[in-house]
């Protein structure tokens, strides 16, 4: 339901974090879908948002669907300018953010046009606390190291990366839950699925990177599955 934060979990390796960290973090999946988007998830603490774009005329529309899209609906109105918002009025001093842009539309032009529109807000792109993560069409992984720092990648894949300037600049790595289970959300995970799903966690976790799992049941059983 739109009324309702639609969750998911990262999973992170503990290591990575102070002892007493916790490791999972909560994403608002397609957040523009929220009545409110960015503020709702915002408000309640989520650790990462994600906006669906496509570039049309010069400009990102941030939408599911090319007929969704609606003219007031751009990425910089609907993320960019509450982010900066959201720094003057000093609300990120202590949390960080992760904004998912899920490219729709060709990845060269439209990373192109993302960069354009970020690159002139330094208190935006300079600030650690807040990580902009391109997933959906994405150049291949050796031209990633071509863009601008402030920009990384969900990398959808478990096979090794030997170029370390290129593992540098993957902030994310993202697979479907659905390659691997046909769980439905409901009763208990088997055993079996279990663990196919923990060896897939732990080898995205040799990489020292974040793992989300996507196309996940929404429910409460499921989102301890994915803690669990």
């Amino acid at each position: 339901m739109k009324s309702k934060i639609r969750i998911g979990l990262f999973l992170f390796i503990l290591g990575m974090f102070t002892i007493n960290a916790q490791s999972y973090k909560m994403h608002s999946h397609n957040d523009y879908e929220q009545e409110v988007p960015f503020w709702k998830a915002f408000s309640v603490g989520v650790s990462s948002v994600e906006a669906d774009v496509f570039l049309i005329d010069g400009q990102l529309m941030v939408a599911h669907e090319k007929e969704h899209i609606l003219q007031e609906r751009t990425l910089e109105r609907l993320y960019r300018d509450p982010l900066k918002e959201s720094l003057e009025l000093g609300l990120m001093f202590d949390r960080t953010l992760q904004v998912l842009i899920d490219v729709k539309s060709d990845a060269t032009t439209s990373l192109d046009a993302i960069v354009q529109t970020l690159e002139d807000y330094q208190s935006i792109t300079g600030n650690e606390k807040i990580s902009f993560v391109i997933s959906g069409n994405s150049p291949k992984p050796a031209i990633y190291i071509n863009y601008p720092d402030f920009i990384s990648f969900d990398y959808q894949s478990l096979e090794p990366i030997n170029d370390v300037k290129v593992l540098d600049t993957i902030g994310l790595i993202s697979l479907s839950f659905r390659s691997f289970t046909d769980w439905n959300g409901k009763g208990r995970l088997t055993k079996e699925d279990l663990e196919k799903g923990t060896h897939v966690v732990e080898k995205s976790h040799s990489l020292r990177k974040p793992f989300r799992f996507w196309a996940t049941s929404d429910s409460k059983k499921a989102w301890k599955a994915m803690v669990d």
